[in-house]
């Protein structure tokens, strides 16, 4: 673990409201970063997104080199959504209940 990185990671959430949840099913405080989409997701979805060989890495556990520091930088939930759900509308994003 890199304190310093978990650091810029917590920083990121911190600012930006989308960051604070899944990006896939929309749960309130994201442990784990997928390193494909470079969003923040939950401890359930990623468990799901590793069973499709997704990289995803816990927040606090584990270390991230530079250059996935830097994509995660240049990523994030909102950016994600603009690329992969670009046609969405707000309401119908998380429409599906967890749990």
């Amino acid at each position: 673990m890199d304190d310093k990185n978990v650091k810029t990671l917590r920083e990121m959430q911190r600012r930006s409201k989308a960051n604070k949840s899944c990006f896939e099913c929309g749960e309130r405080g994201p442990s784990y970063v997928c390193l494909n989409f470079n969003t923040f997701v939950c401890t359930e979805c990623s468990g799901i997104l590793r069973e499709f060989s997704y990289r995803v890495k816990g927040i606090s556990m584990s270390k991230f080199t530079e250059e996935e520091m830097s994509k995660i930088k240049a990523g994030g939930n909102v950016k994600a959504k603009k690329i992969w759900l670009p046609q969405q509308k707000k309401k119908e994003i998380h429409n599906t209940p967890t749990r």
